[in-house]
């Protein structure tokens, strides 16, 4: 079945290749800064609109924990001519799509509309990057749902072993934090703190507009000239000043939860968004634990049965990135399967990924990727991101040749470099809630 699956995504992905990347991507600065990625395509009349600006967790300090969140959960809430209700309902009458998202790293606003509704959306959607209102009430009602989504991730170990993991690893940079943020830090937010931080952060010369589908570039350039070229450039805060020096030696920190399951995240530091080791990394993350058919779940899951839920992740950053591999298992089995990651990690930094190993996995990844940008929105994402966060939008053309150009002595290099002292988080069943042992090994 996996090798089905690899042989149709090298089919679709020569097939999409052209597709999706044929049109040409226009970038335009205007002079306070504003960055805009347009790329016009006639395949359907749909209009992806993204709108990314460095803010999130990173700029956040840690009185600050979970402020990203709370605004761009309240940027639909109500501009100065427009209600909540409105903003829905203005959306909805042409049959388009608007939300928020903040991540560590960045904010979002996604907007997808019709060619026909495309100068609806783009009115709704310039009134609240210039005019959100963020009500009392409004504020309230969003503190409260935020610490109702803080309390439901306590109760989802995995995640909860993640965010453990993520403090442990990072120690006082401001990657630690949650990106939801902690109770104590939401009750105390006020109406103000998130209007400073809105006007703060939401300037031209912080915003990537990414706009890809059926639409005239030149027209919608215009347009957005017209309402924010004349705004003035400000002076955007640095992310807190921290220093983060990776682990000299290996950590652990183990809670305790009431559950039948122990969950682990054991991690390495790994390069960032911007590293040349960038995508030999993701080819490591591939064959360690990205997928069914990789060495974590077919060695440690199907031949061993240590796990009932395995994989690994590679998380790039602006800032610190890490590689990691997660488990839950059973508790009697915590310290073999421990060992079990160990040794698969070992394994990559000791010896050669096979030639066939390695074909799949740069098919694979390759595949994905293509896939990954078959919509307008995907699209959109991706050049808004890759724009904002430093490797420029023309990365996205690069990704696929990067990939392919991977040999097995560059996986087994960036292991070598990457994967030295580990970071362990672990949430073991016991009767405490609140015992936490954190040690340095």
């Amino acid at each position: 079945m996996r090798k089905v699956l690899i042989l149709f995504l090298s089919i679709l992905a020569i097939t999409l290749l052209g597709e999706t990347f044929a049109a040409p991507v226009k970038k335009d600065v205007l002079a306070n800064g504003l960055t805009i990625l347009s790329k016009e395509s006639r395949t359907n009349d749909i209009v992806a609109v993204q709108v990314y600006l460095r803010m999130g967790t990173r700029y956040e300090t840690d009185e600050q924990a979970g402020l990203s969140t709370l605004l761009q959960s309240l940027l639909l809430k109500g501009t100065d001519t427009r209600t909540a209700v409105q903003i829905a309902t203005e959306i909805e009458s042409v049959g388009g799509r608007i939300s928020t998202a903040a991540e560590k790293d960045y904010g979002n606003i996604s907007l997808l509309v019709t060619r026909e509704g495309l100068d609806v959306g783009l009115d709704v959607l310039f009134d609240i990057l210039q005019n959100a209102t963020f009500p009392e009430d409004k504020v309230a009602q969003g503190k409260a749902l935020l610490l109702r989504r803080i309390a439901s991730r306590r109760d989802q170990l995995l995640a909860s072993t993640f965010d453990l993991f993520q403090e442990t690893y990072y120690q006082n940079y401001p990657y630690h934090k949650p990106r939801l943020g902690y109770p104590e830090t939401v009750k105390r937010f006020t109406r103000k703190s998130v209007l400073d931080f809105y006007k703060t952060y939401y300037v031209p010369n912080n915003l990537v507009f990414s706009l890809v589908g059926n639409f005239d570039s030149s027209a919608v350039i215009g347009r957005i000239k017209r309402r924010f070229g004349r705004l003035p450039r400000r002076d955007i805060p640095s992310p807190p000043e921290a220093i983060f020096s990776p682990a000299s030696r290996s950590r652990e920190a183990i809670r305790e939860r009431e559950s039948q399951t122990a969950w682990m995240v054991l991690g390495y530091s790994a390069p960032s968004i911007t590293s040349p080791d960038f995508t030999a990394m993701q080819v490591l993350n591939a064959v360690t634990g990205g997928s069914m058919d990789s060495r974590l779940f077919v060695e440690l899951r199907d031949k061993k049965g240590l796990a009932y839920q395995i994989g690994s992740l590679y998380v790039p950053r602006v800032g610190p990135s890490f590689y990691a591999d997660y488990m839950g298992t059973r508790p009697e089995q915590f310290e073999l399967a421990r060992k079990g990651i160990l040794s698969e990690m070992g394994r990559i930094k000791s010896e050669l990924v096979k030639d066939e190993e390695l074909k799949r996995t740069k098919t694979y990844l390759r595949g994905t990727f293509i896939m990954s940008q078959e919509s307008n929105a995907g699209q959109a994402s991706l050049l808004g991101q890759y724009e904002l966060l430093g490797p420029g939008y023309r990365f996205v053309d690069e990704y696929p040749k990067l990939i392919a150009s991977v040999t097995k002595e560059d996986v087994l290099k960036i292991a070598r470099k990457y994967l030295t002292y580990y970071t362990l988080g672990a949430i073991l069943p016991g009767k405490s809630h609140v015992k936490e042992s954190t040690k340095d090994k």
